[in-house]
């Protein structure tokens, strides 16, 4: 079975990622940063997930990792200013999100929202 990645309309962003910050808070996440001037780079690595959030005013994407204890204590935040595009994949069960942000110059973001452990009794 294959993921299918889908545009998300910019009217659906806020309310989108606000849901999924409730779904998944704590789960690991990793960013990849596709830079044309910088190239490739993994700025994060499954990192427990703080929050995903559209400001419309500011017209921003943010993604925060971390902040919650002590083994993360500070929040790490990436954010994408003017982001054009955002692609994700499909959710099928058992595979994790895959988010896709394209900015004004063309320079994409990897947010990768894996699949939370499951917890043992």
């Amino acid at each position: 079975m294959t993921q299918q990645q889908a545009d998300l309309p910019r009217a659906e962003w806020h309310n989108f990622f606000e849901k999924l910050t409730k779904d998944y808070e704590g789960a690991s996440v990793t960013v990849e940063v596709l830079d044309r001037t910088f190239g490739d780079q993994t700025e994060a690595a499954k990192l427990p997930l703080a929050y995903l959030e559209y400001d419309e005013k500011d017209d921003c994407f943010s993604v925060g990792l971390g902040g919650r204890d002590g083994k993360y204590p500070v929040v790490l935040r990436h954010a994408i200013n003017h982001p054009r595009r955002i692609q994700t994949t499909s959710s099928i069960p058992g595979t994790p999100w895959a988010l896709d942000i394209e900015d004004g110059e063309g320079n994409q973001t990897l947010v990768t929202l894996h699949n939370r452990p499951s917890i043992s009794e």
